[in-house]
């Protein structure tokens, strides 16, 4: 966990200052009086158990509404090179069902989209106002059971059950260990890539059902710590290292990416082999 935190630390800069220019190029905001960029929302496990910013309840419809864009739609069309072609982002997953023997039962791939929380997140990382910290992987049923469960019908991911956003979620989801959190920084002091941010894992299923909804999660600090929907004002001092073991104040976590695929079934015993990757286009 430590040295995924130092590379973090070296790494994300240059990581945040392309998601959002994703999001500016390439990415329509919702049409609202405001870009949902401009205010961090509520933090909550939904009242259907769905993750969304933090710790105390919303109502789920604050939560499930559509994701904003999709993380692969292209922005707007241009002359090649040119500004106005837009920035791609992708967020690529990559999930494996297997058998305790290691035979595969099944492979699916697909792309995320943004979840809209996670517009202002990726604002408060480019600005300094938040630091980044650690990562978590959550799966869950659209419908029915899931392949884990707990409180809730997920199964999560993570560096470490001691720390965010594992605190947040893992009182109420079926949590494993193991999660891998690698920054590829292309060559020659980032001026060519390939680059990209891979999160990778595996989960043993602990109830037969299916996996219909899959969202990547991002813990932050801010000086201010989470304080309901007061935005943090100024920079944050603390490193990513510090934030990634940070408890008090208690960090700003939620949904980074979010896709609903067609139902994968997954019968209990079974391994969940998850692979998500970052990149830019």
């Amino acid at each position: 966990m430590t040295s995924n935190s130092v590379s973090f630390r070296r790494s994300w800069r240059f990581f945040a200052a392309a998601l959002v220019a994703a999001l500016a190029l390439g990415l329509s905001l919702p049409a609202s009086g405001q870009s949902a960029a401009s205010v961090i929302p509520p933090r909550a496990i939904s009242s259907t158990g769905a993750p969304a910013m933090g710790g105390g309840p919303v109502s789920a419809a604050a939560h499930d509404a559509a994701p904003v864009a999709s993380i692969a739609a292209a922005g707007p069309q241009g002359t090649a090179g040119s500004i106005n072609q837009g920035v791609k982002m992708h967020g690529h997953w990559i999930i494996d069902i297997k058998n305790p023997d290691g035979t595969l039962v099944e492979h699916r791939d697909f792309e995320n989209s943004l979840e809209s929380s996670a517009q202002g997140l990726l604002v408060g990382l480019m600005s300094g106002y938040l630091t980044p910290g650690d990562y978590m992987i959550v799966m869950g049923p659209q419908s029915g059971n899931g392949a884990c469960v707990a409180t809730y019908q997920y199964c999560g991911i993570v560096q470490s059950l001691s720390t965010y956003p594992a605190l947040g979620y893992c009182g109420n989801y079926y949590c494993g260990t193991g999660l891998t959190v690698t920054p590829n920084l292309g060559s020659g002091g980032l001026s060519s890539g390939p680059f990209s941010l891979v999160l990778a894992g595996s989960i043993t299923a602990n109830q037969t059902g299916t996996i219909g909804t899959v969202y990547s999660i991002i813990s932050t600090c801010a000086n201010i710590g989470f304080s309901g929907t007061v935005n943090p004002s100024t920079i944050e001092t603390s490193s990513p290292a510090s934030c990634v073991t940070q408890t008090s104040p208690e960090p700003w976590y939620g949904p980074l990416s979010q896709a609903n695929i067609t139902p994968i079934a997954v019968n209990s015993g079974q391994i969940i082999q998850v692979t998500v990757t970052i990149t830019f286009s």
